[in-house]
């Protein structure tokens, strides 16, 4: 069995990944004066070889960024009724709406969801086709007014759950 490529993933490789989500066209050479800048000595190939790997296990987003589109970001809860392949028929007609994740797994609901849509009404129209489906028992949503993401939270999970052991 081949090993894992974040089975290497350090504390450097997390600084660049955060450096990276700042400017991802920033040059190898100011990469290296960065992560200096953070106690990590590198060179401009060192840097290159690191990130190189990176991207090849990591998989690219082009997320719009919906506060510049004046869009409703939606997140769904469903859940789906007890039928047999209820919770498989939800979560395919779902997947075929506007939602750009979505989610099935065990837990309080069976399927979760996010989105964008261009208007509140938009949002509504959504929501009302979801609770019209007869595979689907309840639906909560909450359209996002405020958010905050912590990109150094995000790529530090796993080294924050190996310092807690």
């Amino acid at each position: 069995m081949s090993e894992s490529p974040f089975a290497a993933f350090d504390a450097i490789d997390t600084q660049i990944l955060v450096i990276l989500s700042e400017d991802p066209r920033m040059s190898y050479q100011t990469l290296s004066r960065r992560l200096s800048e953070e106690g990590y000595e590198m060179s401009a190939e060192g840097v290159r070889r690191r990130v190189t790997d990176l991207m090849a296990a990591t998989t690219p987003f082009f997320l719009l960024n919906p506060e510049q589109l004046a869009w409703e970001i939606v997140r769904i809860s469903v859940r789906a009724t007890d039928g047999p392949g209820d919770k498989d028929e939800a979560f395919e007609r779902i997947a075929e709406l506007p939602f750009w994740h979505v989610t099935k797994g065990i837990g309080t609901y069976d399927i979760y969801g996010v989105g964008m849509a261009p208007t509140i009404a938009d949002v509504e129209e959504m929501v009302a086709e979801i609770r019209g489906y007869d595979c689907v028992a309840q639906i909560d949503f909450i359209v996002v007014t405020d958010r905050r993401s912590d990109l150094e939270d995000y790529y530090r999970q796993e080294l924050r759950e190996t310092d807690d052991a």
